[in-house]
């Protein structure tokens, strides 16, 4: 018998993804997973934008 796969879900779309497939990105204190690299592209651009705004 096959066993599935443990899927999780994308950090920026939701899409469900193979654990094995997923792209990782690790901070001090978690792990985010990501469908592509686009997906991760987009999360660290919207990083950078929250850390720049809050030096205003």
């Amino acid at each position: 018998m096959n066993k599935e796969p443990e899927k999780i879900a994308c950090e920026v779309c939701k899409k469900l993804i193979p654990r094995d497939a997923a792209i990782t990105y690790e901070g001090m204190d978690y792990t985010l997973h990501f469908c592509d690299i686009k997906c991760l592209d987009y999360w660290k651009e919207e990083q950078k934008k929250k850390t720049e705004g809050k030096g205003d």
